[in-house]
């Protein structure tokens, strides 16, 4: 069953420039869910195939943190892990955050605090 709409009640008639402005933004919107439709949104399917030609973005974000950029060359001796052959940087305690979890899962496991 359709939903009834309200009528407006507005004491206040509308200005002829508030109504151009009203008719010109409902007619943009017209057009952006037009086009949303015919090229497809990105991120979801769309009725366009998904072709680098047609002018569909497709969404290539990556969720979550950006990953570490790498200032250049090898971590100095001072700042590696202390595990034999690991060569990341250290982290927390010494440790790359890989050996650092690894830990820290070991000593809850065992019930020592971490």
């Amino acid at each position: 069953m359709a939903r009834l709409r309200k009528e407006l009640t507005s004491q206040a008639p509308l200005t002829p420039a508030l109504t151009s402005w009203a008719e010109a933004l409902g007619d943009a919107i017209g057009r952006g869910m037009l086009r949303a439709l015919n090229t497809g949104m990105p991120g979801m399917g769309s009725v366009a195939s998904a072709s680098p030609g047609n002018g569909a973005v497709m969404a290539g974000r990556r969720r979550g943190r950006p990953p570490k950029t790498v200032a250049g060359g090898p971590v100095p001796m001072d700042r590696r892990c202390t595990v034999n052959g690991c060569t990341r940087e250290q982290r927390s305690k010494g440790l790359c955050s890989a050996h650092y979890q690894a830990e820290r899962r070991r000593q809850i496991a065992t019930g020592k605090p971490a």
